[in-house]
């Protein structure tokens, strides 16, 4: 027996198919099923990439051979002589691959985008957040910051709503389609930041409530690893003035220099304080 064939018969995929257990959805090298053990009726995360299993509600976890073995009532040791001895069966009935969508061009994402941040608002919280950073009310309300939606129905329907209004999310980086083909849309809690390119919405970009880590305050809303999904250009904001140079004064010595801000609270931020010497735009 060669290699591939035991790790075939090892697999996660060909325990799951030996166990029956029943497929919900998957999404990559990902697959849930109905978990065998939990009797709140849980949902189980297969990993292909690694063989392991977890269920976040009954907290059971392991690997393949192990999720045999609890299952069958025997010893791991047993649990793999059982499966090597047999031929493997590795079908999966659920696309375990993605569909990504080729982005739109900037004036169809300025049309899709510019839809979908009517329909949402800022939270008080995050006003006051944006007030402390220095921005005023005229201000916040001319950039367009919005406030996340969180809650799955709420962005379903916005999605809905939005279709019946004529728009079309293929292409569009952050929405895709979940497990029952509905549009949807990524999400985190924090700000919908705009980014501009010749006035034009061409991207969004998400500024967290909690950062990811001590760097990272900022990430784009992007949906490449969802189906149907779409990946975000890196629209990196550049300040300058019509002859590509902002004069900045430091200890009265005069500075000349092009600012490249990648956080784009920061980015609007420099922008209003030295509106009258330079433009923002996206690269």
């Amino acid at each position: 027996m060669n290699q591939q064939e035991i790790l075939n018969r090892t697999s996660i995929i060909n325990v799951k198919n030996k166990l029956g257990l029943k497929e919900i959805y998957s999404k990559k090298d990902i697959i849930y099923v109905k978990c065998p053990f939990c009797s709140e009726k849980g949902t189980m995360r297969l990993n292909i990439s690694n063989n392991s299993y977890i269920c976040k509600k009954c907290e059971a976890r392991g690997y393949s051979i192990g999720l045999y073995a609890k299952n069958k009532y025997i010893s791991n040791r047993e649990a793999y002589q059982r499966l090597i001895n047999n031929e493997a069966d590795i079908s999966n009935n659920l696309m375990t691959s993605i569909i990504t969508n080729v982005r739109k061009n900037k004036e169809e994402l300025d049309i899709a985008y510019q839809a979908f941040l009517e329909k949402l608002s800022l939270s008080s919280e995050h006003t006051m957040k944006l007030l402390k950073c220095g921005f005023s009310m005229e201000q916040i309300e001319k950039i367009g910051f919005k406030t996340i939606p969180t809650q799955e129905n709420q962005k379903i329907e916005i999605c809905r709503k939005l279709q019946t209004e004529g728009i079309d999310f293929n292409g569009t980086p952050g929405f895709f389609k979940d497990k029952k083909f509905r549009w949807n849309f990524k999400s985190h809690k924090g700000i919908f930041i705009p980014v501009l390119d010749n006035c034009k919405i061409v991207a969004l970009r998400i500024h967290l409530d909690t950062m990811y880590s001590i760097d990272t305050s900022d990430i784009w809303f992007s949906s490449s690893q969802e189906n149907e999904g779409t990946k975000a250009d890196n629209n990196i904001m550049i300040l300058f003035p019509e002859d590509n140079k902002i004069q900045l004064m430091n200890n009265l010595k005069e500075k000349r220099d092009i600012i490249v801000a990648s956080e784009m609270v920061l980015a609007y931020k420099i922008a209003n304080t030295y509106k009258e010497n330079i433009v923002i735009r996206s690269s």
